[in-house]
């Protein structure tokens, strides 16, 4: 099941608030909706590069790695970026994936 998710930041002083809407989906969903992720999350059986490749308009590709890590690939950028979780959650590339795409949309705010 693909999920829209929203992620509202705080203003900066003498700025507007900013936010991030964007789509993710598992890497088991229907083709036609991991078409229209922003985030693809998990795993299933294509291997992550194959996925990768296929799907040029994901911007952000999150997939578990060993010992409770998720790697992180991001549109643009050669090296994966590697996350190490606590507690063992099932949902952790979902989360670490979208919170990348809404770190990523502030652009360069995020360097403050």
């Amino acid at each position: 099941m693909a999920v829209m998710v929203t992620v509202r930041f705080p203003a900066a002083a003498g700025s507007p608030p900013r936010s991030d809407r964007h789509l993710t989906a598992r890497v088991d969903e229907p083709p036609r909706v991991r078409h229209l992720a922003d985030v693809l999350h998990g795993t299933g059986p294509e291997p992550a590069d194959d996925l990768w490749r296929r799907h040029p308009g994901c911007a952000v590709l999150a997939v578990p790695g060993p010992d409770g890590t998720v790697v992180v690939r991001v549109r643009g950028r050669d090296a994966p970026l590697l996350f190490r979780v606590s507690g063992g959650r099932t949902d952790a590339a979902a989360l670490v994936g979208s919170l990348v795409h809404a770190l990523l949309s502030l652009g360069p705010a995020i360097r403050r």
